[in-house]
């Protein structure tokens, strides 16, 4: 492909609302199911096993290889499923981000809850009731509870890194 060519392709892609993965002009339904059959194979994609997962003739997959590969080349298939993999990931990636948005609602709900019940509790209780080491717990709990909820340490106690901050675990010491 030729710089013009990829101009040309490129403006195209800007102007026209088209997902690389979908049938292209000229491309035979022949042609467009071989590379749906290459393309849902995953990362680890290849002709040679796209052609052996839809043949089952052996005698007719050296054949079939042959016109694939062609058309691989034709079609920019490799170039097109790593577009299908990358919208893919951003789908997930989307999706994710709703699970964990919706978990975090539901986590400030509950504790919510739970706090307001723990200050109707604290309100009954008498403080000369309370022993300095329950009192230093309850700081400690209520500190480090606060700190996680906001993101300043991870509920393992260990601070979170800043952005742009590169940690290494004690694995890489020495390295």
């Amino acid at each position: 492909m030729t710089d013009m060519d990829k101009a040309i392709e490129e403006a195209k892609a800007a102007v026209m609302p088209f997902e690389s993965w979908e049938r292209l002009p000229g491309e035979s339904g022949l042609a467009y199911a071989a590379f749906r059959a290459f393309r849902d194979l995953g990362f680890e994609r290849n002709i040679r096993k796209a052609v052996e997962a839809a043949e089952k003739d052996e005698g007719k997959r050296d054949k079939r290889y042959r016109v694939w590969r062609n058309w691989s080349t034709q079609f920019r298939w490799r170039e097109r499923a790593a577009d299908y993999d990358r919208y893919m990931e951003k789908l997930k990636q989307a999706e994710m981000r709703k699970t964990i948005e919706a978990q975090g609602e539901k986590h400030r709900a509950v504790t919510g809850k739970m706090l307001a019940v723990v200050e109707k509790k604290l309100d009954l209780m008498d403080p000369a009731d309370l022993t300095q080491g329950t009192v230093t717990e309850w700081v400690e709990t209520a500190i480090r509870a606060e700190r996680e909820a906001t993101g300043l340490i991870a509920p393992n106690g260990k601070p979170e890194p800043k952005q742009g901050e590169i940690n290494f675990t004690p694995e890489f010491n020495g390295l």
